[in-house]
């Protein structure tokens, strides 16, 4: 059978929620029942109670005093204090809805903490699908625990899945469809729209059509299941050998980044003797020593170097890098300029040690 099978449920918070959803159920509601609205009362003489007493005030009493031989104590305003569960069956259906929503109430009540936490549960014939509402308290080993039992969507959409498994599909209903975006969405609301078109629906001609259509190009997938059309599977894209051997692939560039052939070196930064690079560019003064010329020379020519340019040709061999195929040459290192900062260091380490030794000989001879 091609129809959809329809499981809904929502929290019940605040106090008088459930005496308010009990009086809805059992249709005590006046205002509810005037000619704007969706209940048609010509047929609410067909609604039926499957279980629960037979008044509205008689379901919130019991609401209450199964709460309190639980023995639950004064609840939080927004607390949850009760669970409605909402079985639809769709227009047009051929089982035994009596059989079906019974099935319905049981497995409620196994599902939501065992029978004796149903509250009512009410059969409607009088709107536009017929549907059943099972009151229930959220009671667990003497706790509320509403709030657990519904979860967030995804244990909303395991509770559906579960529903149908156990109980719509041997009933012989189907899942109800997926909700459709994009291009998907626009082209079954066509379909639905031409299907409807082609039969020659009432709806069309109706003073409601414009409103039917809006609804039907803002979610198609209900009418598709309730006029059954059906979508044709898309067809699979398929990619020619040489697009999959050329194509980057879905993970991440691992190929390095393509280097220039040749490199710019910037000149050296001069080195101090200061431990934490912080010294003075010019060589401390040492009396009666002075710092030798060489080294001031040398600073003074790579002052004028900014750049020097390496190309391939003049790369050695070992600099080769086979993974990103490209030369990265050592840095160069002007051998004869730390020789001779190392002697200059040498002789000043002399000077201070003869300097001290002429102090104490001096200091001796007075």
């Amino acid at each position: 059978m091609s129809a959809a099978a329809f499981f809904r449920l929502k929290k019940l918070k605040g106090g008088g929620i459930l005496l308010a959803a009990a009086r809805h159920n059992r249709r005590t509601i006046q205002a509810e029942l005037g000619a704007d609205s969706h209940i048609n009362p010509a047929r609410s003489h067909l609604n039926e109670t499957l279980c629960g007493p037979p008044s509205p005030d008689g379901v919130a009493q019991q609401a209450k005093d199964a709460m309190q031989a639980a023995g639950v104590g004064k609840l939080r305003k927004d607390a949850v204090v009760g669970l409605e569960a909402v079985f639809s069956l769709p227009v047009g259906h051929v089982i035994d809805r009596r059989q079906y929503f019974a099935q319905c109430v049981e497995w409620a009540g196994v599902q939501f903490g065992g029978a004796a936490n149903i509250m009512s549960a009410d059969i409607h014939h009088d709107e536009a699908q017929p549907h059943v509402h099972v009151l229930l308290v959220p009671l667990v080993n003497s706790r509320m625990v509403g709030s657990d039992m519904v979860g967030n969507r995804q244990t909303l959409l395991a509770l559906q899945s579960k529903f149908f498994d156990e109980v719509a599909r041997r009933f012989g209903l189907t899942k109800p469809p997926a909700r459709l975006m994009g291009t998907a969405k626009t082209d079954a609301a066509a379909r639905v729209i031409a299907a409807m078109k082609a039969s020659n629906d009432p709806a069309i001609k109706s003073a409601a059509w414009a409103v039917i259509r809006a609804a039907i190009e803002c979610d198609p997938a209900p009418f598709m299941a309730a006029l059954g059309v059906v979508m044709a599977p898309k067809a699979k894209h398929l990619r020619s050998s040489t697009a999959i051997f050329t194509s980057p692939g879905k993970g991440p560039k691992t190929e390095a980044k393509q280097l220039k052939p040749y490199r710019v070196q910037s000149a050296e930064k001069e080195q101090t003797l200061s431990c934490v690079g912080f010294a003075s560019k010019s060589p401390p003064s040492i009396a009666p020593i002075s710092a030798p010329t060489a080294v001031q020379r040398g600073s003074e020519d790579r002052a004028h170097i900014e750049t020097v340019r390496v190309r391939d040709d003049d790369m050695h061999a070992e600099s080769w890098d086979s993974d990103t195929g490209t030369f990265h040459p050592k840095p160069h290192r002007d051998h004869s300029q730390r020789a001779a900062a190392q002697a200059w260091v040498s002789d000043a380490l002399r000077g201070i040690k003869a300097h001290r030794v002429s102090a104490t000989n001096s200091t001796l001879e007075t």
